[in-house]
């Protein structure tokens, strides 16, 4: 399960496929987190993209961590094994990271895709026969 995920985030341009896509179950590592959307698609770069970021970080031994967003703390927990936060974003780019007395600990970007192409510029100028 975890590489069809890995599989799909790289399908869909992200550059993040590590241990923080497993769930509780799968962690053998000492942290693990899950988060999602890790991309996003909007009409239009200059909007950001709004969605509902959810968090699950999950610990072998209890932790005093805090989640920041965009080098802003979001929610902290103390001496705990696991954690879990969700709430509406809007974000244009920015990097996600569980950290410990400011040591990041975990960290992804935040990805915004656009439908939108960007737009070209002619190199030369337009073709005539006369």
């Amino acid at each position: 399960m975890w590489l069809a995920r890995c599989a799909l985030t790289l399908f869909l341009g992200a550059a993040f496929c590590s241990q923080a896509e497993v769930g509780a179950e799968d962690c053998t590592e000492p942290l693990c987190w899950q988060v999602s959307p890790i991309v996003c698609v909007a009409d239009k770069l200059e909007q950001g993209c709004e969605a509902a970021l959810r968090v699950i970080w999950f610990s072998d031994t209890p932790r005093t961590v805090c989640l920041y967003l965009a080098e802003q703390p979001e929610r902290c927990w103390q001496e705990a094994t696991s954690g879990q936060w969700q709430q509406q974003v809007n974000w244009q780019t920015g990097w996600l990271s569980l950290r410990q007395q400011q040591q990041v600990l975990l960290s992804i970007e935040l990805q915004v895709l656009t439908r939108q192409p960007a737009k070209r510029r002619r190199i030369s100028g337009a073709w005539s026969i006369f």
